[in-house]
């Protein structure tokens, strides 16, 4: 675990009241040095039943998917539908400096905990909602997921096999694309209350969102269908393939992003600067999409002849994105992984040690990272409702029994 350093957001306190649509975005702040107080019903937050789970063991202080997105967090259990635990929560309210929560549009309300009655406990909270279709309009009580809001976004259409119907991507691209955009939203309403002083509402909609967070960094699925010794399929027919094309090399796959005549230069230099790739039609964009599939037939004589850290590297120092496909152990054994420390030990009491994967940027001047592991059901009702709220040992066990925590 890294040494205690201060983050961006030390200071601040965030309540976690989130499903899978917001997991990633208090994971952001609390990663960024938040403190992150999960807050889950006494039975437990659904996302802790997602599988896989460590060691194929099914269990709820197992799941890889609640691991990774809650790390760095403390977590309490909470029922907000009775008068105690309504109680407790204006109370974390009242010194919290944001709320973000996941619930149907005017569920909270309804219990008296909407923005409007929190706001008068606390003037200077920041709270953030993330629904799927966003608070108003005429879709705000319809029902989603996130094959649902990948399919509205209307980028499903780049992936999938180019003979079969568009397909869902692994994990929950949509709701942390949403997760994505509401933390953003929350860092500039922090700063700004630097300057007001006040509060402020988030309102988030997962279908406005995730095409914003998605497009265009789907990697198109057909190119994985290769089998040792049979021909390399021919090119997908889908527009997102023909633009980031996915092409064989030597030792794996490379997907190549050359859209301006200077990159698509800089490509025909990386590859020995074929005659053919050489006509001056094939520098023209949209010319290449037209003729995708000729261009892909003619790219597989060049690309094959060389590993994917040969053309990764020799586009790097030709200035055009050419990036190696890497499997898992691929990507955990990369230098380049390495070298940024990517990975960091982790220590969780149910699942042993185990390494997981840091935040995706580095940041200058301040610490970023993971502290500590996704805490257990109720891992923190003492540390939090005794030793700060000031309830006694007695008082939880009474809440316990009345099913308020």
């Amino acid at each position: 675990m890294a040494e205690q350093q201060e983050g961006t957001l030390s200071g601040y306190r965030v309540l976690d009241l989130v499903d899978k649509k917001g997991a990633y975005c208090t994971k952001m702040l609390a990663d960024l040095g938040a403190d992150v107080i999960k807050v889950e019903g006494p039975e437990g937050d659904p996302t802790r039943s997602v599988p896989p789970f460590a060691g194929d063991v099914p269990h709820q202080e197992r799941s890889l998917y609640f691991l990774y997105r809650h790390a760095n967090k403390r977590g309490v259990t909470l029922n907000l539908e009775v008068p105690d635990g309504k109680s407790i929560f204006k109370k974390l309210v009242a010194s919290a400096d944001v709320l973000v929560e996941t619930y149907p549009p005017g569920y909270l309300a309804s219990l008296g905990l909407g923005y409007e009655e929190l706001k008068k406990i606390n003037p200077a909270l920041i709270m953030a909602s993330i629904t799927e279709f966003g608070q108003g309009g005429p879709y705000r009580d319809w029902k989603g997921s996130e094959i649902v809001s990948y399919a509205l976004s209307n980028t499903m259409i780049t992936s999938g096999f180019a003979d079969g119907a568009p397909i869902n991507l692994p994990g929950t691209p949509s709701y942390d694309a949403a997760s994505l955009i509401a933390a953003i939203s929350i860092v500039t309403a922090l700063y700004m209350r630097g300057s007001s002083g006040k509060g402020q509402y988030i309102d988030t909609s997962v279908h406005e969102t995730s095409r914003l967070g998605l497009y265009p960094w789907m990697v198109t699925m057909y190119s994985y269908n290769i089998n040792p010794g049979s021909p390399p399929p021919g090119p997908e027919g889908r527009l997102g393939a023909a633009i980031y094309p996915v092409y064989p090399c030597k030792d794996g796959m490379i997907r190549v992003v050359a859209l301006t005549p200077r990159q698509w230069d800089a490509l025909v230099k990386v590859l020995g600067e074929p005659e053919v790739l050489r006509l001056p039609e094939w520098r023209e964009f949209f010319y290449r999409i037209a003729n995708a599939n000729d261009l892909y037939a003619l790219m597989l004589e060049f690309t094959t002849k060389y590993t994917m850290l040969e053309l990764a590297e020799r586009g790097r120092q030709e200035g055009v994105p050419i990036a190696p496909i890497y499997d898992v152990s691929g990507f955990v054994s990369n230098p380049h992984t390495k070298a940024r420390g990517f990975f960091v030990d982790v220590e969780h009491p149910a699942v042993g040690k185990y390494k997981a994967p840091g935040p995706p940027y580095k940041w200058k001047g301040t610490y970023c990272g993971i502290k500590r592991p996704a805490p257990c059901l109720g891992q923190h009702n003492e540390e939090i409702y005794c030793e700060e709220l000031g309830l006694s040992r007695d008082d939880l066990a009474i809440l316990r029994n009345t099913g308020a925590i």
